[in-house]
């Protein structure tokens, strides 16, 4: 059981787009042959005479509801990047797909463009599918028309549920960008629009309980409260991590700080250095003295190869500034928004004398907590 309920848990990478991977739950599989076969059923005997030929036009259906999942998630992916953001996948999974970013955006502004970006290619994909069910219609093909708008509608209700104002759906996104926006902080509109998913996702397992008594199709309630729970599920692991930062001091989430003396030189730097800890950020330091950040992309853009045995750290690294450190007794949060705000997404942490005693990098705490 142990081993069935691994496989089920591991992802197949199906292919690249833009450097970008793209995986598929192996539950995707399962579901998608259950779809496809009420699909089939649904089809009438006076279309299509046939169970192997139902069911394979069932699947082809299904399987282009999937692709229009996955546009709705590469739009997010691609407005994304256009915002300075790595993707680190796109996963479609047995309820809908997700586009996995490295780090929150930087402003709210941001955040509402990749929120907002599914939804729009959803609706356009739903246009799209209603003028083929209208073109299907006007030429008389029985077999496409209703499949055409079952996909219109599919993509239509895919649209407006996730415009619902719930945490993590991009409705609850939208909302947190705006909330961010009127002065809330990002972690405390986190976990408010994370409770709003939950009360989203338990009226869903509830109407879908009520479906079962009043309707004749099984799927449809089932369906539902499947996803009622798994939207539950989702918002309230986000709630719990925001709630969870709420409570924490940046001296229990540091890091040793890997520091390197403003003296090193560059080829020092990346020989010694470099090739032992994986960061894109270090700080800058001697006798615990912060004089400033080292940032990798500065490295790659301001200084030319041949120029790095003779260029020392100091040269090239940031000057400290007052948001480029922070205290060891603040909170968690006000460190994410300090690291927000100084556009590195790092942070030297000093103790009551000014001394560097820790570091945080954003990326890595997002794993750690």
């Amino acid at each position: 059981m142990r081993r069935l309920i691994e496989f089920f848990n591991r992802k197949l990478l199906v292919t690249h787009i833009y450097g970008i991977p793209v995986r598929i739950d192996y539950r995707w599989f399962i579901v998608i042959g259950i779809m496809a076969w009420f699909v089939s059923v649904a089809i009438p005997d006076t279309v299509i005479d046939g169970g192997f030929l139902k069911f394979l036009l069932g699947l082809l259906t299904v399987i282009v509801f999937f692709f229009s999942i996955f546009i709705h998630e590469a739009a997010h992916a691609f407005v994304a990047r256009k915002e300075g953001i790595q993707v680190l996948e796109i996963l479609l999974h047995p309820f809908g797909g997700l586009a996995r970013l490295r780090r929150e955006p930087d402003t709210p502004r941001s955040e509402f463009r990749i929120a907002i970006a599914g939804p729009i290619a959803s609706f356009l994909i739903s246009a799209l599918f209603f003028g083929l069910w209208a073109a299907s219609n006007s030429i008389g093909t029985s077999v496409l028309s209703p499949l055409l708008f079952a996909l219109f509608l599919l993509n239509l209700l895919v649209a407006v549920f996730n415009l619902f104002p719930g945490y993590p759906l991009d409705g609850g996104r939208v909302l947190r960008a705006f909330l961010w926006k009127r002065g809330k902080d990002l972690n405390e509109s986190t976990a408010l629009t994370g409770k709003f998913g939950q009360i989203i996702a338990a009226a869903l397992i509830i109407l879908g309980i009520g479906l079962i008594f009043i309707s004749s199709d099984f799927f449809t309630p089932l369906w539902t409260i499947f996803v009622g729970i798994f939207l539950y599920d989702s918002a309230a692991k986000i709630v719990r991590h925001a709630t969870n930062l709420e409570n924490l001091v940046v001296e229990e989430v540091m890091e040793f700080p890997v520091s390197i003396p403003p003296g090193t030189t560059v080829m020092q730097f990346v020989d010694n250095t470099l090739t032992r800890y994986k960061q894109t950020v270090f700080p800058v330091a001697e006798n615990k003295e912060l004089y400033g950040l080292m940032i990798l992309n500065d490295l790659k853009e301001k200084l030319p190869r041949d120029k790095w045995s003779e260029t020392e750290v100091q040269d090239v690294m940031r000057p400290v500034r007052e948001d480029y450190f922070i205290p060891m007794n603040s909170r968690v949060t006000d460190a994410i928004a300090l690291m927000h705000a100084n556009g590195i997404g790092a942070l030297g942490v000093v103790d009551d004398l000014g001394e560097l005693v820790g570091f945080i990098d954003r990326t890595r705490l997002r794993k750690r907590t």
